[in-house]
């Protein structure tokens, strides 16, 4: 099966088992937008039930968006494991995006071994991730760092951001329907599950000087 693009703008094509599943998922979501839709126009005098129907209705709504995006997540599959130079990814990465002002710290890298492609997705939403927080906090801050490090036949990616940070980073991978136009939401699930894919992890910390650091852990080569 064909890794996703970079880019989170489409999902990928599902297999035919999943493209089958999600179907099925949708019967029952589209049956329950349709009743709901009844009861509201057969008329709800109270001021709390017509709140909650209209909450049941965004919630559904968002279901429908979450869903597919959690299917495209699922249907991640790693290939032909090979010696990846990540720092050159990494690089390639940062011209694709014009994300000049990000700066590599180190000048040997560790190399990983991985699906090639994969780790690409990766490291685009890191990096991007990364580029957004920091530029939501507003002007003045320290651009964005990428570094590689290893211990023990394990290597780890890590991009720092310099962005208002969270006092538990844990929480934000998760799915989650995106606002931002063209987006999924589901950035940091798809890290996570190629971290998963490689036998890896992906871990978000909280620096004393702000911002989060994302570490993704890869098998060395």
């Amino acid at each position: 099966m064909a890794s996703p693009p970079p880019e989170d703008v489409r999902r990928p094509t599902l297999p035919a088992d999943l493209e089958r599943l999600l179907h099925d998922l949708r019967g029952p979501l589209n049956s329950a937008v349709m009743h709901l839709e009844v009861v509201k126009r057969a008329g709800v005098d109270d001021p709390l039930a017509k709140q909650s129907l209209e909450t049941i209705g965004q919630e559904l709504v968002r279901l429908a968006r979450m869903l597919p995006a959690a299917f495209s997540v699922a249907a991640l599959d790693r290939n032909e494991m090979v010696v990846v130079d990540l720092r050159s990814t990494v690089e390639q990465e940062l011209r694709r995006q014009g994300a000049a002002s990000v700066r590599l710290l180190g000048s040997e890298w560790p190399r990983v071994r991985g699906d090639a492609e994969l780790l690409t997705v990766a490291a685009s939403h890191l990096i991007r991730n990364a580029l957004e927080a920091t530029e939501a906090a507003g002007p003045g801050r320290p651009t964005p760092t990428v570094t590689a490090e290893s211990t023990d036949g394990r290597v780890a990616l890590l991009v720092r951001d310099y962005g208002t940070g969270m006092r538990n980073p844990r929480v934000a991978i998760r799915l989650a329907a995106s606002q931002k136009p063209g987006r999924t939401g589901i950035g940091l699930v798809t890290v996570e599950r190629i971290a998963r894919l490689h036998g890896g992890t992906l871990a978000l910390s909280t620096p004393p000087d702000g911002g989060i650091e994302a570490r993704l852990t890869l098998p060395g080569a």
